[in-house]
């Protein structure tokens, strides 16, 4: 191989590892739930920070970027310790101030009764 076609090959390779990166940190905005102090806020924050990391850490990559996976486990974590989460299309949502069936739009209808379906088979 010529050095033309070394320094080509290392810097595809320099330039394609820089693009990937490792979450970080949320790149969701999460509220403080009614009550909550400022300090009790923080705790949870850095508890749900160390928890998707975690997650992160101990899944393989798949179908959704490393980002989106910290921020689904980072949002389920606060949603979970009763703050408020960022929901598309219908604002804020929180385990104190969920909002009731009655806002529900008229054309959307109500889910069928009793035990959902199993989910389907793997391959």
């Amino acid at each position: 191989m010529t050095w033309t076609r070394v320094l080509a090959v290392v810097g595809v390779t320099v330039m394609g590892t820089a693009c990937a990166h490792t979450a970080t940190g949320p790149s969701v905005l999460v509220l403080p739930g009614s009550g909550k102090s400022h300090d009790q806020f923080q705790v949870e924050d850095a508890r749900c920070r160390q928890r998707a990391a975690t997650e992160l850490q101990a899944t393989t990559d798949g179908t959704v970027s490393s980002q989106g996976r910290y921020d689904m486990v980072y949002m389920q974590c606060m949603y979970a310790a009763g703050n408020q989460v960022p929901v598309p299309g219908s604002g804020w949502r929180s385990t104190v101030t969920d909002a009731p069936a009655a806002t529900r739009p008229p054309n959307v209808p109500q889910p069928p009764a009793g035990t959902p379906p199993p989910p389907p088979p793997t391959r």
